[in-house]
């Protein structure tokens, strides 16, 4: 083989120049590939620094454990909220009447305040012209132990939802 490269040195001229030009040409290539591995090694680990590829990752893995204890904390005060909001007086309704007919201008009146569950109170203030009194009736899971007058059912059924309010514009005669 000697002999053949040293007989034919054009050959081996060009056969090495061919090989020179293959390695760069693969070089610059190579030098491409890298140089976009790098702007995408930098989009992922963003500008920190130098760091390697495991350490982002084990700071990726920490900080998302970190955030599964924190949603665990956050859905246990969202349960509380819900609990809480729940008791809280989420229902009502108002009906104005007459009570005795010996007063006009609808002066007697029924409020139900109830809350998620449909339980709470009806309050009502009957009106008369010699005196007035006021009743206050419990309700759980929309019924009362205590008998409940027209007016007070109705106003049980407007805030529980159960039949539609009136137009304002409509009087109540009781």
């Amino acid at each position: 083989m000697g002999t053949f490269f040293a007989s034919n040195l054009t050959i081996s001229f060009i056969l090495v120049i061919s090989l020179a030009v293959l390695a760069l040409l693969l070089s610059g290539y190579l030098f491409m590939k890298l140089s976009r591995l790098r702007r995408d090694q930098k989009v992922v680990l963003g500008d920190a620094g130098v760091r390697d590829i495991l350490a982002h990752s084990r700071q990726l893995h920490e900080n998302v454990d970190g955030l599964g204890e924190g949603l665990k904390r956050l859905a246990g005060s969202l349960d509380q909220a819900e609990r809480r909001v729940d008791q809280c007086l989420m229902f009502h309704s108002v009906i104005r009447y007459d009570a005795y007919r010996d007063l006009s201008g609808m002066q007697s009146s029924s409020v139900a305040l109830l809350d998620a569950g449909f339980s709470g109170v009806i309050i009502s203030a009957i009106q008369s012209r010699e005196d007035a009194r006021i009743y206050v009736k419990e309700v759980r899971h929309g019924e009362s132990k205590e008998k409940l007058s027209p007016e007070e059912i109705q106003v049980l059924k407007e805030a529980m939802g159960v039949t539609p309010r009136p137009s304002p514009a409509v009087g109540r005669a009781g």
